[in-house]
């Protein structure tokens, strides 16, 4: 008995294992077609719920930036041939709703290649809606008849793969600072990249079981969405800055420069009281829809015949953000940075005095100042206005070379600035072993090293601001998936290089170079504006001495310079034109944004508008901001042959003359006391438009280039480096 008993045991185990084998087999050779089979006909048991990616706004909520839920129809073809009566409707199906091509799904699922394939796209990236109007057509109705019922009830082995499309609503606006993510949801460039891990969140779960009484059961775990980011940016401001350096490619663009008006054009528009980036474009933009799509650049041709590295670098050149990741040689723009930091250390005060006779010898090197013949006699002030680099060298040498790199230091030239967006330059600046007295008189004027256009709008913005130094930034808000603020990011304040009472002295000499010097082409009707111009000679990279006719010209302004609210910087790099040293290019750029965003903020006219600077800038009253007001620099007199002249004014070259522009004999004007005095002794007081100053354009070929490398430069401030998970941490700790 014990040994039939143990029989029985034995073939009853025997056949366990027999069976336990065969499941073991069909869960390993056919376990996913039975799981697809139930999961073609009902919800997943076990499926991943994708999260959203975080959305990116402008400062007033307009989307930059969303991820937008889609579906992939997906034929589980293996399904669909295990039974004859599965086919003709799901095939039906399929055409009734969606554009499909019905030779291509029938080869899907009787192609030897894929007929057991349970994973065969058909088409991508389909809307909620018409996923919804698939299942309305497969769901079986009361009131179908039993061969309606029978039909929809076999339309079996399609699911709908879910995801997020990454969309950007305005294409290429602002795309060198948005960036893009690619298809599995990795930021690129720009904010995308720098603030990946904020904007990416964690994927949820729907797993199916069954409970202790055998009942199927799911359990949902939702997806963690990523965080929304509030950015600096403001559309209206963004499209105004972008639309006009368009218009300068479309004015200055050949088909050998492939449509661009200049090598390189940048524009950055900043709070100098806040450090917030209120606009930044160039001409390297892209749709950030198709950001792999350069057919408008290149021929297919030309693209066919690049090599991997080319095409890559090339790409890399589009996305890159030049007003961040390029650094120059600044120009004259540098040369209020410089007077703020000499009357900081007592180098030099206001009302100084300094005698230009054309330049200066420094050791054995010759330098030129742009007018080679001098300034002669020149206030501080006037160092500005006429953009004078004797004076300024004579300033550099009473700083000395340790002041002089100190102040570099002070605003943050050598190192980056923080700001929340990837690939930033540093620039390249001496250090106190590297600088010389000739690499000193040329740093003066902005000369031998090189800086970023981010990093030269912050330090203008702090010669102008009452002497703080912002420190950039993209980023105000991050807010959580459902709206609610997470992290408001205030303006940092890294130091104060320059004293209120300077930054008041600069302001106006900033003012008067806009009035009277240099910058005159940059008035903008109507406004109070201030600012520097810039032109800087380039190196030819192939010699590494200066480029003959090779220039990046730059304007930097702010306004209203009684209590700046906006800084504007505008670079144009080589300018597609024969004469390149001409900052009339830059400055004109800057007029027509600024026409546009200072009533945009809020910023209205205050100044009145000489009818002779219209005519000067080359504009009508159609042209300037609503609600300036035109005056008419006009007078009455008598010529020597006792003829009387009504219009007559005071043209380019100081000469009165009458309505139709012939002189006036007899006529004499006094610039300094702002009179004219006609034949008969009549004195008339008008004002005086003193014509514009040459543009500065010292030729100085033998000047040393920037260092290669700069030095390592240890900043005694903390860099804030953008929010970061820490960062939210701590705020929800707090």
């Amino acid at each position: 008995m014990q040994i039939k008993l143990l029989a029985v045991f034995a073939f009853v185990l025997f056949m366990l294992g027999v069976l336990l084998t065969r499941i073991t087999y069909i869960m390993a050779r056919s376990g996913n077609q039975y799981a697809k089979q139930v999961l073609s006909q009902q919800n997943y048991d076990s499926q991943s719920i994708p999260y959203r990616r975080g959305e990116i706004l402008d400062r007033n909520g307009i989307i930059l930036a969303r991820s937008v839920r889609v579906y992939n129809v997906v034929l589980d073809c293996k399904v669909i041939n295990s039974s004859e009566d599965y086919k003709e409707p799901t095939v039906k199906a399929l055409l009734s709703v969606f554009d499909l091509s019905e030779t291509e799904i029938r080869d899907r699922i009787d192609n030897e290649k894929t007929r057991n394939s349970q994973y065969q796209v058909v088409l991508k990236k389909i809307s909620e809606e018409q996923k919804r109007a698939f299942e309305d057509y497969a769901s079986v109705t009361e009131d179908m008849s039993p061969e309606e019922r029978r039909e929809k009830r076999n339309i079996k082995g399609i699911w709908f793969e879910e995801q997020y499309d990454r969309q950007y609503p305005y294409d290429s606006l602002a795309s060198n600072v948005v960036g893009f993510s690619n298809d599995i949801g990795d930021g690129i460039v720009g904010i995308e990249s720098y603030y990946d891990s904020l904007l990416k969140g964690t994927n949820g779960r729907i797993y199916g079981y069954l409970n202790e009484d055998s009942e199927y059961q799911k359990r949902t775990i939702e997806p963690d969405h990523g965080k929304t980011l509030v950015s600096t940016l403001d559309m209206n401001i963004q499209e105004i800055i972008e639309k006009h350096i368009a218009d300068f490619d479309e004015t200055y663009g050949t088909e050998e420069s492939r449509g661009k008006g200049a090598r390189n054009i940048g524009i950055v528009v900043m709070d100098p009281n806040t450090g917030e980036i209120l606009g930044m474009a160039c001409n390297s933009s892209f749709n950030l829809n198709e950001p792999q799509d350069m057919s408008d650049l290149y021929t297919n041709s030309e693209l066919k015949a690049m090599d991997d590295d080319e095409y890559v670098t090339t790409l890399n050149e589009m996305w890159s953000n030049f007003c961040v990741s390029e650094s120059f040689e600044p120009g004259s723009v540098f040369k209020p940075v410089t007077i703020a930091a000499a009357l900081e250390c007592g180098a030099t005060k206001d009302g100084y005095e300094y005698f230009c006779d054309g330049g200066q010898f420094i050791t054995d090197t010759r330098i030129n100042c742009d007018n080679v013949y001098g300034h002669g006699e020149e206030t501080l002030e006037y160092a500005i206005v006429n953009s004078c680099n004797d004076a300024l060298m004579q300033i550099g040498m009473q700083m000395g070379i340790t002041n002089f790199i100190n102040c570099q230091k002070n605003f943050n030239f050598g190192n980056p600035t923080g700001i929340d967006l990837p690939n930033e330059t540093a620039g390249v600046v001496y250090s106190r072993d590297t600088m010389h007295e000739v690499e000193l008189a040329t740093c003066t004027f902005g000369q031998g090293f090189t800086v970023s256009m981010v990093q030269e709008a912050a330090a203008f913005s702090t010669v102008i601001n009452g002497g703080y130094y912002y420190q950039p930034h993209v980023i105000r808000q991050v807010r959580s998936s459902d709206g609610t603020v997470e992290k408001t990011v205030d303006p940092l304040v890294l130091r104060q290089p320059v004293s209120s009472y300077n930054s008041s002295l600069l302001r106006r000499y900033l003012t008067t170079a806009v009035q009277k010097g240099t910058g005159r082409r940059s008035q903008v009707p109507g406004y109070l504006t201030g600012g520097k111009t810039g032109t800087a000679e380039k190196i030819d990279p192939t010699t590494g001495r200066r480029a003959t006719g090779r220039y990046l010209v730059s304007f930097i302004g702010a306004c209203p310079m009684d209590d700046p609210q906006v800084v504007i910087y505008c670079v144009v790099d080589e300018p597609n034109v024969p004469m390149q040293a001409d900052s009339t290019y830059a400055q004109t750029l800057f007029r027509k944004v600024a026409t546009e965003i200072f009533p945009y903020m809020g910023l209205y006219p205050t100044e009145s508008v000489p009818a002779e600077l219209l005519s000067y800038l080359g504009i009508t009253e159609a042209d300037i901001v609503q609600g300036s007001r035109t005056v008419n620099q006009t007078f009455d007199c008598f010529d020597s042959q006792g003829r009387y002249y009504t219009g007559a004014y005071v043209n380019e070259d100081l000469v009165a003359v009458d309505s139709n522009g012939n002189p006036l004999e007899g006529v004499t004007v006094d610039v300094e006391a702002g009179t004219v005095t006609d034949a008969k002794g009549n004195v008339k007081q008008i004002d005086i438009e003193v014509p514009e100053k040459v543009d500065p354009v010292a030729e100085n070929p033998d000047i040393a280039s920037p260092p290669q490398e700069s030095p390592d430069i240890t900043n005694p401030d903390t860099v804030w480096a953008g929010v970061t998970d820490e960062d939210l941490a701590k705020e929800d700790t707090a």
